[in-house]
Protein backbone atom coordinates (compact mmCIF):
# COMPACT_ATOMS: atom_id res chain seq x y z
CA UNK A 1 0.00 0.00 0.00
CA UNK A 2 2.40 1.95 0.69
CA UNK A 3 4.36 2.00 -2.72
CA UNK A 4 1.01 2.45 -4.27
CA UNK A 5 0.26 5.38 -2.20
CA UNK A 6 3.90 6.89 -3.43
CA UNK A 7 3.52 6.08 -7.19
CA UNK A 8 0.03 7.37 -7.24
CA UNK A 9 0.59 10.73 -5.59
CA UNK A 10 4.33 11.17 -7.91
CA UNK A 11 1.72 10.09 -11.18
CA UNK A 12 -0.36 13.12 -9.93
CA UNK A 13 2.06 15.81 -9.16
CA UNK A 14 3.69 15.11 -12.40
CA UNK A 15 0.44 16.32 -14.37
CA UNK A 16 0.92 19.93 -13.04
CA UNK A 17 3.83 22.45 -12.56
CA UNK A 18 6.87 23.06 -11.27
CA UNK A 19 8.92 21.23 -8.11
CA UNK A 20 10.48 22.25 -5.05
CA UNK A 21 11.92 21.17 -1.83
CA UNK A 22 10.21 22.75 1.49
CA UNK A 23 11.19 21.61 5.61
CA UNK A 24 8.35 21.57 7.76
CA UNK A 25 9.29 24.65 9.40
CA UNK A 26 8.91 26.72 5.76
CA UNK A 27 12.37 27.08 4.85
CA UNK A 28 13.72 25.36 1.87
CA UNK A 29 15.19 21.62 2.25
CA UNK A 30 14.14 18.22 2.22
CA UNK A 31 11.90 16.56 4.74
CA UNK A 32 13.68 16.60 7.82
CA UNK A 33 17.12 17.64 6.76
CA UNK A 34 18.33 21.43 5.50
CA UNK A 35 20.23 22.10 2.58
CA UNK A 36 22.46 24.55 1.13
CA UNK A 37 19.52 25.32 -1.63
CA UNK A 38 17.72 28.79 -1.72
CA UNK A 39 13.77 29.37 -2.62
CA UNK A 40 13.54 32.07 -5.87
CA UNK A 41 14.11 35.89 -4.69
CA UNK A 42 10.97 37.43 -3.87
CA UNK A 43 9.17 34.66 -2.72
CA UNK A 44 6.87 34.22 0.00
CA UNK A 45 4.80 31.64 1.37
CA UNK A 46 2.73 30.63 3.96
CA UNK A 47 1.82 27.30 4.73
CA UNK A 48 0.82 24.40 7.32
CA UNK A 49 2.74 21.07 7.85
CA UNK A 50 1.36 17.77 9.38
CA UNK A 51 3.91 15.86 11.74
CA UNK A 52 3.66 13.14 13.00
CA UNK A 53 4.64 12.66 16.71
CA UNK A 54 7.81 10.32 15.92
CA UNK A 55 8.93 13.90 14.10
CA UNK A 56 8.15 15.96 17.56
CA UNK A 57 10.20 16.74 20.42
CA UNK A 58 10.05 14.34 23.00
CA UNK A 59 9.47 16.92 25.20
CA UNK A 60 6.09 17.77 24.12
CA UNK A 61 3.92 15.59 25.44
CA UNK A 62 0.48 15.74 26.90
CA UNK A 63 -0.43 13.50 30.00
CA UNK A 64 2.79 11.82 29.44
CA UNK A 65 2.28 10.93 26.00
CA UNK A 66 3.51 12.41 22.18
CA UNK A 67 0.94 13.04 19.73
CA UNK A 68 0.55 13.96 16.31
CA UNK A 69 0.56 18.05 15.43
CA UNK A 70 0.55 20.27 12.90
CA UNK A 71 2.96 23.44 12.25
CA UNK A 72 2.29 26.87 10.75
CA UNK A 73 4.70 28.79 9.14
CA UNK A 74 5.60 32.19 7.02
CA UNK A 75 8.39 32.47 5.05
CA UNK A 76 10.54 34.77 2.68
CA UNK A 77 13.44 35.14 0.45
CA UNK A 78 14.34 39.06 0.20
CA UNK A 79 17.46 38.52 -1.79
CA UNK A 80 19.50 35.69 -3.14
CA UNK A 81 21.14 34.67 0.44
CA UNK A 82 18.61 34.31 3.02
CA UNK A 83 15.81 33.18 3.93
CA UNK A 84 13.81 34.15 7.23
CA UNK A 85 10.53 32.64 8.76
CA UNK A 86 8.50 32.19 11.44
CA UNK A 87 6.32 29.84 12.42
CA UNK A 88 4.63 27.59 15.46
CA UNK A 89 3.90 24.15 16.11
CA UNK A 90 0.14 23.51 17.66
CA UNK A 91 0.51 21.80 21.41
CA UNK A 92 -1.97 19.72 23.17
CA UNK A 93 -3.42 20.83 26.28
CA UNK A 94 -6.36 20.29 28.81
CA UNK A 95 -8.48 22.94 28.47
CA UNK A 96 -7.86 26.02 30.66
CA UNK A 97 -4.95 23.99 32.04
CA UNK A 98 -7.63 22.25 34.27
CA UNK A 99 -7.10 18.28 34.05
CA UNK A 100 -10.55 17.22 34.21
CA UNK A 101 -11.28 19.06 30.70
CA UNK A 102 -10.69 17.84 26.78
CA UNK A 103 -7.63 17.77 25.33
CA UNK A 104 -7.42 20.23 22.75
CA UNK A 105 -4.58 22.34 20.77
CA UNK A 106 -4.75 25.71 23.07
CA UNK A 107 -1.07 25.98 22.70
CA UNK A 108 1.83 27.09 20.67
CA UNK A 109 5.46 26.52 20.37
CA UNK A 110 7.05 29.34 18.33
CA UNK A 111 10.16 29.94 16.51
CA UNK A 112 11.73 31.83 14.16
CA UNK A 113 14.60 30.04 11.04
CA UNK A 114 17.25 31.64 9.32
CA UNK A 115 19.39 30.55 6.47
CA UNK A 116 22.21 32.24 4.83
CA UNK A 117 24.10 31.55 1.59
CA UNK A 118 27.56 32.47 1.42
CA UNK A 119 28.79 30.88 -1.87
CA UNK A 120 26.35 30.11 -4.70
CA UNK A 121 26.38 26.54 -6.49
CA UNK A 122 28.75 26.80 -9.57
CA UNK A 123 30.14 24.01 -12.22
CA UNK A 124 32.93 23.54 -9.79
CA UNK A 125 31.76 24.20 -6.10
CA UNK A 126 28.73 23.20 -4.48
CA UNK A 127 26.73 25.88 -2.66
CA UNK A 128 27.40 26.45 1.16
CA UNK A 129 25.18 27.62 3.45
CA UNK A 130 24.78 28.25 7.29
CA UNK A 131 21.19 28.44 9.26
CA UNK A 132 19.40 26.92 12.05
CA UNK A 133 15.63 26.81 13.34
CA UNK A 134 14.32 28.14 16.68
CA UNK A 135 17.24 30.87 16.50
CA UNK A 136 15.65 33.41 18.39
CA UNK A 137 14.01 33.40 21.69
CA UNK A 138 14.38 32.60 25.88
CA UNK A 139 17.51 30.47 26.25
CA UNK A 140 17.32 27.46 28.92
CA UNK A 141 17.63 29.78 31.55
CA UNK A 142 14.87 32.01 30.61
CA UNK A 143 11.22 31.76 31.39
CA UNK A 144 10.30 29.16 29.24
CA UNK A 145 13.59 27.36 28.94
CA UNK A 146 11.67 26.23 25.42
CA UNK A 147 13.74 25.61 22.21
CA UNK A 148 12.21 22.81 21.27
CA UNK A 149 13.31 22.99 17.86
CA UNK A 150 16.68 24.63 18.48
CA UNK A 151 19.31 23.63 16.21
CA UNK A 152 22.33 24.76 14.24
CA UNK A 153 23.47 23.38 10.27
CA UNK A 154 26.20 24.37 8.19
CA UNK A 155 24.88 22.30 4.52
CA UNK A 156 26.42 22.09 1.07
CA UNK A 157 24.50 20.88 -2.10
CA UNK A 158 25.60 20.21 -5.51
CA UNK A 159 23.30 19.06 -8.61
CA UNK A 160 25.03 16.99 -11.65
CA UNK A 161 23.66 15.78 -14.61
CA UNK A 162 23.63 12.00 -15.24
CA UNK A 163 22.46 11.29 -18.63
CA UNK A 164 18.38 11.94 -18.96
CA UNK A 165 18.51 12.46 -14.80
CA UNK A 166 19.74 14.94 -12.20
CA UNK A 167 21.18 14.27 -9.49
CA UNK A 168 21.15 16.36 -6.18
CA UNK A 169 23.76 15.70 -3.48
CA UNK A 170 23.19 17.49 -0.54
CA UNK A 171 25.48 16.90 3.23
CA UNK A 172 24.68 18.99 6.74
CA UNK A 173 26.25 18.66 9.82
CA UNK A 174 23.64 19.87 12.49
CA UNK A 175 23.56 20.27 16.15
CA UNK A 176 20.46 20.31 18.24
CA UNK A 177 20.09 22.23 21.49
CA UNK A 178 18.38 20.39 23.60
CA UNK A 179 19.51 16.96 24.53
CA UNK A 180 15.62 15.02 24.03
CA UNK A 181 16.48 16.01 20.02
CA UNK A 182 20.38 14.60 20.20
CA UNK A 183 19.04 11.34 17.85
CA UNK A 184 19.01 14.01 14.86
CA UNK A 185 22.40 15.33 15.49
CA UNK A 186 25.67 14.43 13.47
CA UNK A 187 25.47 14.41 9.58
CA UNK A 188 22.83 14.26 7.81
CA UNK A 189 21.87 14.43 3.95
CA UNK A 190 19.71 12.85 1.14
CA UNK A 191 19.75 12.98 -2.52
CA UNK A 192 17.02 14.55 -5.15
CA UNK A 193 16.38 12.83 -8.43
CA UNK A 194 14.77 14.28 -11.72
CA UNK A 195 14.27 12.84 -14.93
CA UNK A 196 14.76 14.89 -18.21
CA UNK A 197 11.40 13.76 -19.46
CA UNK A 198 9.96 16.63 -17.35
CA UNK A 199 12.46 18.22 -14.98
CA UNK A 200 10.32 19.96 -12.30
CA UNK A 201 9.33 16.77 -11.10
CA UNK A 202 11.70 15.47 -8.21
CA UNK A 203 11.98 12.57 -5.96
CA UNK A 204 13.33 12.86 -2.34
CA UNK A 205 15.51 10.43 -0.22
CA UNK A 206 17.45 11.29 3.04
CA UNK A 207 18.52 10.53 6.28
CA UNK A 208 17.97 12.71 9.03
CA UNK A 209 20.48 11.34 11.84
CA UNK A 210 17.68 8.88 13.08
CA UNK A 211 15.51 7.96 9.79
CA UNK A 212 15.19 7.21 6.47
CA UNK A 213 12.50 8.97 4.82
CA UNK A 214 11.12 9.52 1.27
CA UNK A 215 9.02 11.48 -0.25
CA UNK A 216 7.82 14.02 -3.39
CA UNK A 217 6.47 17.57 -3.44
CA UNK A 218 5.34 20.09 -6.40
CA UNK A 219 4.61 23.47 -6.90
CA UNK A 220 0.94 23.67 -8.62
CA UNK A 221 0.59 26.12 -10.97
CA UNK A 222 3.45 28.34 -9.86
CA UNK A 223 1.21 28.63 -6.42
CA UNK A 224 0.37 26.40 -4.49
CA UNK A 225 3.07 23.88 -2.85
CA UNK A 226 2.38 20.73 -1.75
CA UNK A 227 4.74 17.98 0.20
CA UNK A 228 4.42 14.84 1.32
CA UNK A 229 6.48 11.63 2.41
CA UNK A 230 7.38 8.79 4.76
CA UNK A 231 9.33 9.38 8.10
CA UNK A 232 11.38 6.47 8.65
CA UNK A 233 9.34 4.53 5.95
CA UNK A 234 6.20 4.19 8.03
CA UNK A 235 4.62 7.37 8.76
CA UNK A 236 2.97 9.60 6.69
CA UNK A 237 4.42 13.52 6.80
CA UNK A 238 3.14 16.41 4.42
CA UNK A 239 1.76 19.87 3.89
CA UNK A 240 0.83 22.60 1.51
CA UNK A 241 1.35 26.37 1.30
CA UNK A 242 0.52 29.25 -1.01
CA UNK A 243 3.24 30.86 -2.77
CA UNK A 244 3.34 35.25 -3.54
CA UNK A 245 5.65 36.63 -5.99
CA UNK A 246 6.27 39.67 -4.42
CA UNK A 247 8.78 40.56 -6.93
Amino acid sequence: MKRLLLTFVINVFAVFGNLYAQQYCGINGLIHVPTADMDTVGIARIGAHYVPKVMMPDKMLIDGEKFNSLTNYLSITPFRWIEVGYGYTLWKFHQDLDPNKKVGFYAKDRYFSLKLQPIKEDKWWPSVAIGGNDVWGSGDDGESGSNYYRNYFVALSKHTDLGRFRLGGHLAYRSWKRDFNHRWNGIVGGVTLQHSFYEPLRGIAEWDGNAINVGVDCLLFNIVLVQCGLYDMKYFTGGISLYFHLL
